[in-house]
């Protein structure tokens, strides 16, 4: 009895598990039906007016659209598609091409630039030289066949090229003046040096012919393959150790840059200890006599230096206001300028910021030195965009510095030194 019981139980199991398989198949197939009939009623095309004719035999009525067909049609449309991108491309890669060639030519328009894409200097064969990136902004609607003034800037410690392009707001100002501006960045360097430092107190960076100080003129020298500068209004402008840059830059090449200026910079071979970050025990400058006798030594005896405006806080506390003032009296001895009288002075406030504004001029020349000291504010720069290093409620000094280079072009040095050379050797 017991086995019959077993039996038993095995066949209804079996016979469960069998009408279990059927109404799932059953279940399948009624799915798979009703996918078929919602298949073909999407494919059955929509009725439509029919527009007359040559008889061709058609009739009337609905048309059932076979899969191929639509296949062929999806793939068809899908080449179109390709072929019409192609043919956008290839209009763009012209339009480039087309529009570099009129750099080129100094001929036609030269097209915004809307992005200003990053650009690369190669190292070359000279010492210290290295790769280097930066970014060149040009004005909007510029001709090709107009020569422009030419304006660097460079980026102070922590920073890069975009962070003093956003802070300088000199983009905006060269729209408006109709002038390039020109952002490198430091890129690399070698030795001990605080992030994206230029090297304004190594000898081997600011020296003629090597180093940084020459690849930053060889990055205009480039420039100059791809649009027109004005030679006798090429200017630059710094921060912190950009600023001491751009015044080794301007004794380097003391008779190309027609005029510059720095923020928070020092004066041409200052030590590292000028810096409160490289000083923990004390601040400690150079005397202006050893200044002055190193400038000579790139100068010559009767060279003389670019006209310098010089901007800075008397409340910095990473490069103290006495860095300024050796600046402009190293600048004043070899102008032969008296740095303890200004011509003329100008006060006023800005954004609840004091400020002081003071020319130095040769015998009956514009003003050779200018300083622009301001009291309140921190290490970074006045009056532009918010950012790293920026103070925006103070005085506009990207304006200040635009105003000053307009005045000073290079003729108003080179020349008059050339007449005093004269004048020397007619004596």
């Amino acid at each position: 009895m017991l086995e019959l019981g077993i039996a038993i139980k095995r066949k209804l199991a079996h016979a469960y598990e069998s009408l279990r398989k059927y109404i799932q198949r059953r279940e399948q197939t009624k799915r798979r039906r009703e996918r078929i009939k919602d298949w073909e009623k999407s494919t059955q095309r929509v009725p439509r007016a029919r527009v007359p004719t040559i008889d061709r035999g058609e009739t009337d009525g609905d048309h059932r659209g076979c899969p191929f067909c639509e296949s062929f049609r999806s793939w068809l449309t899908g080449q179109v598609a390709r072929i019409a991108h192609a043919v956008r491309r290839l209009g763009r890669g012209t339009s480039a091409l087309l529009s570099r060639t009129r750099g080129k030519l100094r001929i036609g328009a030269v097209e915004p630039r809307i992005a200003d894409l990053e650009r690369r200097f190669h190292r070359q064969t000279y010492p210290g030289s290295r790769t280097r990136r930066f970014e060149l902004h040009l004005p909007r609607g510029l001709r090709g066949d107009v020569s422009m003034p030419l304006l660097m800037v460079l980026h102070g410690c922590r920073q890069d090229s975009r962070d003093i392009r956003n802070v300088s707001r000199f983009d905006a100002i060269a729209d408006r003046e109709g002038f390039a501006v020109v952002y490198p960045f430091v890129t690399g360097y070698s030795g001990m040096r605080i992030r994206n430092c230029w090297g304004w107190w190594l000898d081997g960076e600011i020296r003629p012919g090597a180093g940084e100080v020459e690849d930053l003129w060889q990055i205009i020298e480039q420039l100059r393959d791809e649009i027109r500068v004005d030679d006798r209004r090429i200017h630059i402008a710094g921060l912190s150790s950009g600023g001491g840059m751009a015044v080794a830059a301007m004794v380097a090449h003391a008779d190309k840059f027609a005029s510059g200026a720095a923020v928070a910079g020092l004066a041409y071979s200052e030590t590292p200890r000028a810096v409160a970050y490289a000083a923990p025990t004390g601040v400690e400058f150079k005397s202006t006599e050893l200044i002055v006798d190193s400038m000579k030594s790139v100068l010559g005896e009767n060279g003389r230096p670019s006209p310098l405006l010089i901007v800075h806080s008397h409340d910095d506390p990473v490069v103290n206001i006495q860095a300024a003032r050796n600046l402009r009296d190293s600048w004043a001895r070899c102008f032969d300028i008296d740095s303890t009288r200004p011509a003329s002075e100008t006060t006023g406030t800005t954004g609840g910021a004091f400020w002081v504004h003071a020319r130095y001029r040769e015998a009956r020349r514009r003003s050779a030195i200018e300083t622009f000291f301001i009291e309140g504010r921190g290490h970074g720069w006045y009056g532009g965009n918010p950012g790293k290093f920026s103070y925006p409620a103070a005085p506009d000094i990207s304006e200040l510095m635009w105003r000053f280079f307009k005045r000073h072009p290079l003729q108003s040095t080179i020349l008059g030194q050339d007449k005093r050379r004269q004048m020397r050797q007619a004596s």
